[in-house]
């Protein structure tokens, strides 16, 4: 069996929510925890068209990003950890989980 490269955590949001809704949530929860934005993009296109794909981090000239995907056709979001990341990225997930969590609750579905 193929070993996995990442871990994946996925976050619940209500169905139908909309990018435009989600994405100043995403970058309000990133600023509570002292990460920032470095790029926006989408997750492979031809799989998720439509996703939205964050890389954060604490400095620009830090080793490592963490990720995160929204993916509206299915209301899907989710935190993709690399196992190769520096220590700082691991350590850092359950602190965005968490502020991630308090924004997506401020959500009306």
């Amino acid at each position: 069996m193929k070993e996995k490269k990442s871990n994946d955590f996925y976050i619940d949001i209500p169905g139908g929510v909309s990018k435009e809704v989600l994405m100043p949530l995403v970058e309000n929860a990133a600023r509570a925890v002292g990460l920032y934005v470095s790029h926006i993009g989408k997750y492979l296109a031809h799989k998720h068209p439509g996703s939205v794909h964050w890389h954060f981090k604490q400095d620009k000239n830090q080793k490592g990003i963490l990720d995160a995907t929204f993916y509206d056709v299915e209301s899907l979001f989710w935190l993709m950890i690399a196992h190769r990341n520096p220590k700082w990225v691991h350590d850092k997930v359950p602190d965005l989980l968490q502020a991630l969590e308090n924004e997506f609750a401020t959500i009306d579905a």
